[in-house]
Formats: structure tokens, C-alpha cells, sequence
């Protein structure tokens, strides 16, 4: 298994569309992020072109790691050095043969992208709210953002972000 590069780049634009929905002012945007991330007067307002261009290549950095926990024949792949004509035959081929489909659901994404939020996400950013000193609110809206975006994420790159040699 390879990754289908657009998918997986499309993938990536989740958490920007989440975004705009989650961090509008009717949801938890506006006065209420602001008060919640102590933002000073000078921070507030629209983002600028570099933090987002940042940004998306970030969330491109989280969108090929999600591919790496869902689609597990991409270990096989990686065991074989990227090699494409290793892989189809040999061991590998037969292995990928019988197994390589196993697990490639909207449904198996999602449990990963469930479980990556709560053992990458939640002890980063829990470990940034202490230290930094912000609220428990803090640290629950960005969970649930970063838990619904990898949670989408998961689930699209399992079903379709990734293609055969």
C-alpha cells in the first residue's frame, strides 16, 4: 500500500473546515476563545497568510502520520524499504495478498483517529495547559476540536488514502 496523495492532502483540509464551524462565534469563537486563551487585545483577529500556510502544512504533517496508524500495510511497505517490485512478490506479496485489505473502513480510521487524539493529543496539550496555566475549558475545546478533526481524518484516509502497487 502507497498513499493516494490527494486524498490524504484533502484530509488535511478537515481541520480547517472544522475549524470555521468550531471556532465561530456561535460555537466557542469570539469572546468566549478569546477570554478562555487569554488572548491580549493585540492577538485578536483574522489570521494572517503565513500562520495559515503554516498551518496547513502542519495539519499535512498530522494527515500522513494518521496514514501511518490506519493503514496498516504501510508497515509492510516501509519493511521493504519502499521497494515496489519487493513488495509484490515474496513474502511481502503473499502477505499483502491475503492481509493487505484487512481494515481499510471508514470505521477502523475513526478508532484510530479516536485513539490518536487520546495518546498524542490529549497528553501535548494537557501538558501545555498546566504549565502554561490556562483553563481545563481550554484544554477541552481543543481536545474536541483535535478529536472530531483526527476522528475525520482517520476515517477518510482508512476508506480511501491509499491505493495498491
Amino acid at each position: 500500500m502507497i498513499p493516494n496523495i490527494p486524498i490524504i492532502a484533502a484530509s488535511a483540509l478537515i481541520p480547517f473546515f472544522l475549524g470555521y464551524i468550531w471556532f465561530n462565534e456561535k460555537l466557542f469563537g469570539g469572546a468566549t476563545w478569546d477570554k478562555v486563551a487569554q488572548l491580549p487585545e493585540g492577538k485578536k483577529g483574522p489570521v494572517k497568510l503565513i500562520p495559515l500556510l503554516s498551518s496547513l502544512i502542519l495539519n499535512l504533517f498530522a494527515a500522513f502520520g494518521v496514514y501511518l496508524l490506519t493503514v496498516h500495510a504501510s508497515g509492510v511497505f516501509a519493511l521493504m524499504g519502499g521497494e515496489t517490485e519487493a513488495i509484490k512478490t515474496g513474502t511481502a506479496g503473499a502477505f499483502l495478498t491475503e492481509h493487505g485489505q484487512n481494515f481499510l473502513t471508514f470505521k477502523h480510521g475513526m478508532v484510530h483517529g479516536i485513539q490518536a487524539t487520546l495518546v498524542m493529543i490529549l497528553p501535548v496539550y494537557g501538558y501545555a495547559t498546566i504549565f502554561e496555566k490556562k483553563s481545563w475549558k481550554y484544554l477541552l475545546i481543543n481536545l474536541g476540536y483535535w478529536l472530531i478533526s483526527l476522528t475525520l481524518m482517520g476515517g477518510v484516509i482508512s476508506q480511501w488514502g491509499w491505493q495498491t502497487i
